[in-house]
């Protein structure tokens, strides 16, 4: 029995910041001005290194409860 499975909804998360990232790109197309520069500053840019940070410190916990359950079978 899994205890739990962080590999799912990690993929899910990568793949919807590259699609966000994608019409983000597009987006941008249209709208080049100080509100679209000063909203991707402020909102966009950050993200990109919490999230590597967020499915990093996923993937040690899931190493981690794969090890524990291991241990328990």
């Amino acid at each position: 029995m899994r205890i739990a499975d962080l590999t799912t909804g990690t993929a899910k998360i990568a793949t919807a910041y590259k699609t966000m990232r994608l019409h983000w790109d597009v987006t941008t197309e249209q709208w080049q001005d100080a509100n679209q520069r000063r909203f991707e500053e402020r909102f966009l840019n950050p993200l990109d290194p919490q999230l590597r940070s967020a499915l990093e410190a996923i993937g040690r916990l899931a190493e981690i409860l794969n090890r524990a359950e291991r241990e328990c079978e």
